[in-house]
């Protein structure tokens, strides 16, 4: 009888900073305030802009639900 064969367990893959972040990081290098660069950020992504600021963890967090959605993993 022969045994599946299971992987070898892979070590995490470090979190690294997407070009959302990148964008936003930017940004803030060159002067724009947190809710500059957020909005920004935002609408470069597809997403409108929000009288109090988005934050980038907020931007970022929509961003991983439209995958999600997109995949046909979470529905709308």
């Amino acid at each position: 009888m022969l045994r599946p064969s299971i992987p070898p367990p892979t070590a995490p893959r470090e979190a690294r900073p997407g070009p959302v972040h990148e964008t936003y990081r930017g940004l803030r290098a060159i002067g724009w305030s947190e809710r500059e660069a957020g909005n920004l950020a935002a609408y470069l992504e597809g997403l409108g802009p929000d009288r109090n600021g988005w934050s980038i963890r907020e931007v970022e967090q929509l961003l991983f639900i439209r995958a999600l959605v997109a995949q046909g993993r979470v529905e709308p």
